[in-house]
């Protein structure tokens, strides 16, 4: 009790906070002691309390800092960065007038100058990012920058950049990053406090088994209930099943699984299936053998389709699955519909699967429904019962489903059910419109007030939004992921006693995503307390500072060197195949990949290379991607073609580098007139052949990684040991 008192005195003499508005928490004033001046992650359930500690380390590093020093507060929505807004101004003393909220709506001339003005800005990290790419002003100025839902900052989002920036600019300034879900992995959250420069010491946690936090948190139980399948959804899961077979055996007898066994269905997973997708468009767009490419590429599309059917049955019902095989029969009749669905469209199987379906639609609709729904109804019944005031968030995967469950509890004929939709804001067809911002805070208004008093929502209200306390959080689906599950649970038990309820589907997929989820929660507690064990698990050199690389400058009369040029270049496969004594590096142990900051985010890179554990570095370059300090990569804009700059630019390189990749980007082309793209295109490859030179034109931006991976990958060896 002493302990506390003294550190709420400590807390008082800050200069910068609106005492009397904290209820001052001992484990908050710890956390944040530990958190000023130091580079910090602080991991808490939700309800305990992330904000206030924010707010405690902002009033502590000003302190420390010059008078007129800028924090800036980073949040992935509006409506959490206003929320923020609010709770910083109203609990800290600096004038009203020093905060401001800066978003893409505020256009960017404004946003500099109201940068400028202010002292506590709140921003959308893409909006932050944006200005510091177009280096429209620094952080030279701001002593701490705090990142809400930190878990967000890997691969290529937002909050890494802006990491990389700050570290640059400012090396004295603090991060501190505030999330209530890091991942479960000592690879995950490694990964984290490697993109936001946070030393593995420097980890604050606390679960809800402390006993310092003990006596804040609300009772909070959670259940989970499995159901069958019932006969119909049975046969139509086995005949799918058969289908999904057959796509996946054909693809392993091609080789492009390199898994055999009988039964695949039980080896592949989606994910699977997405890679090789990628990688056969790859393959499509090269120069090379294409047998059996083409083929592969639109049998790989169907399975895609019968694993999605096959999730829909074990997880939304056969009334969903209904609705998505008549898309699929639309779909096939338009002339722009792919190969893929107009056989599966044809397929005899899926056609009795169809009309066995629309019989039941027609004769015994309720057979269609997913045993979840009989129990999620049942559940709700009586939780409004025994509380009539009671506020239930149900999660679920799908649209589709929401849009289903939403009307089928609308007829329930029941006066204590009242559901409201909650979706993003994409319009995904007239029939599946999305709700605007506007909407969506409506919908939560009339939700506190009790005019609605259940949500059923996609994982849009997962997080960001300021959703009121629910009693009854009900999981209609389960998800893998550690992070979706906690922001799931985090919606109730926070200011009251809150239960969560699981419905799953027994012996399919679904039951065991829900023991990854659960296992991986345990994990995630395991290794945030011991972050000796997390220090010892690097795979890569932890980020330090970023490595600056020298910028090279145009030739000033060298003209273009068009005959030597072939010698330095060839093409990737007589580049690959190049004894090692031909190819000389540098002896000092650096990463053998280097991402320029300037490379647009698009493309996934950094996410992709972490995800296969390839050890890379950020730098400063005109270069957008540089492997083993011989080969360049760059992604060329296809309107800016310009055949002598770039052959001059190509011969100045081929003095230092092996190989020069040119990469021209027609992702997001937009025709300035007919038949650009077409033209271009022909004229691109025409120039690499009649110069020797490798010129690439990509369509998707995986395929950018792809080229990136293969070039490495085949590399590798070549380099080892020297």
């Amino acid at each position: 009790m002493l302990e506390l008192e003294k550190n709420a005195n400590k807390a008082k003499k800050m200069s910068y906070l609106r005492e009397k508005q904290i209820e001052h928490r001992e484990y908050q004033l710890k956390i944040a002691k530990e958190c000023v001046s130091k580079n910090s992650l602080v991991v808490l359930p939700t309800g305990l309390g992330k904000t206030i500690i924010g707010v405690y380390v902002a009033a502590g590093t000003l302190e420390n800092f010059p008078h007129k020093s800028k924090i800036i507060v980073l949040a992935p929505t509006r409506p959490l960065i206003n929320q923020h807004y609010d709770s910083f101004k109203n609990l800290m003393t600096i004038p009203e007038e020093q905060f401001v909220v800066l978003t893409g709506k505020t256009v960017p001339e404004k946003r500099v100058e109201l940068f400028q003005e202010n002292q506590i800005i709140f921003y959308t990290p893409q909006t932050l990012r944006n200005d510091l790419v177009s280096r429209r002003y620094n952080l030279e100025s701001v002593c701490l920058i705090i990142f809400d839902e930190a878990h967000h900052a890997t691969g290529d989002y937002a909050y890494t950049l802006i990491a990389d920036e700050f570290v640059d600019q400012n090396p004295d300034g603090t991060i501190l990053g505030l999330t209530a879900s890091p991942g479960s992995s000592k690879e995950k959250i490694n990964i984290l406090c490697k993109n936001l420069y946070i030393p593995l010491k420097n980890i604050h946690t606390r679960t809800r088994k402390d006993v310092d936090v003990k006596t804040y948190l609300k009772p909070m139980d959670v259940y989970k209930i499995g159901v069958n399948l019932t006969e119909l959804m049975g046969d139509a899961y086995l005949a799918i099943q058969t289908l999904l077979e057959e796509r996946l055996q054909y693809l392993s007898q091609l080789g492009f699984l390199g898994v055999k066994a009988d039964k695949l269905y039980t080896k592949v997973i989606r994910k699977d299936l997405i890679k090789l997708n990628a990688e056969l468009v790859r393959l499509v767009k090269g120069d090379g053998d294409k047998t059996g490419v083409y083929s592969a590429l639109s049998v790989n599309a169907q399975a895609l389709i019968l694993f999605h059917m096959h999730e829909l049955i074990e997880q939304q019902g056969l009334d969903v699955l209904l609705i998505y095989l008549r898309k699929v029969k639309q779909d096939a009749r338009k002339k722009t519909s792919s190969k893929a669905v107009k056989i599966l469209a044809s397929d005899h199987r899926i056609n009795q699967i169809y009309i066995e379906l629309k019989k039941n639609e027609d004769l015994s609709p309720e057979q269609l429904i997913h045993p979840k729904f009989y129990v999620l109804e049942k559940l709700l019944l009586q939780e409004f019962k025994s509380n009539p005031d009671s506020r239930v968030l149900v999660f679920v995967k799908l649209r589709d489903s929401v849009k289903n469950i939403v009307n089928k509890l609308k007829t329930s004929n029941s006066e204590i059910i009242k559901p409201a939709r909650f979706v993003g804001q994409t319009t995904k067809s007239k029939d599946d419109k999305g709700m605007s911002q506007k909407n969506q805070l409506a919908i939560l208004e009339q939700f506190k007030q009790g005019h609605y008093n259940i949500l059923v929502s996609t994982n849009v209200g997962e997080e960001g939004l300021d959703i009121a306390e629910c009693d009854l959080v009900i999981f209609y689906d389960v998800v893998a992921s550690e992070i979706r599950f906690i922001q799931r649970k985090g919606r109730t038990a926070r200011h009251r006693e809150g239960k969560v309820i699981i419905l799953y589907c027994k012996d399919t997929h679904d039951e065991i995503y829900m023991h990854i989820a659960l296992s991986k929660l345990k994990k995630m507690n395991v290794n945030l307390k011991s972050d000796k064990q997390l220090r010892t698990s690097y795979t890569t050199v932890p980020k330090e500072i970023i490595v600056e690389e020298n910028l090279l400058e145009e030739p000033r009369s060298e003209p273009p060197r068009k005959v030597e040029i072939h010698q330095k270049q060839g093409n990737l496969q007589a580049f690959l195949q190049k004894p090692s004594s031909d190819l000389i590096v540098k002896k000092q142990k650096e990463a053998e990949i280097k991402i320029s900051k300037s490379l647009p985010v698009k493309f996934g890179i950094r996410k992709n290379l972490q995800d296969d554990q390839i050890s890379f570095e950020i730098v400063k370059s005109i270069n957008h991607i540089t492997l083993f300090d011989r080969v360049i990569i760059q992604a060329l804009d296809p309107h800016q073609f310009e055949e002598e700059s770039l052959l001059k630019k190509i011969s100045h390189l081929s003095k230092k580098y092996t190989l020069f990749v040119s990469i021209f980007d027609f992702v997001d082309f937009s025709e300035e007139y007919q038949d650009e793209e077409r033209l271009l295109k022909e004229k691109i490859k025409e120039w690499g052949q009649n110069n020797d030179l490798k010129a690439i034109p990509i369509d998707l931006p995986e395929e950018l990684y792809f080229i990136v991976k293969n070039i490495y990958l085949h590399s590798q060896n070549k380099f080892e040991g020297v």
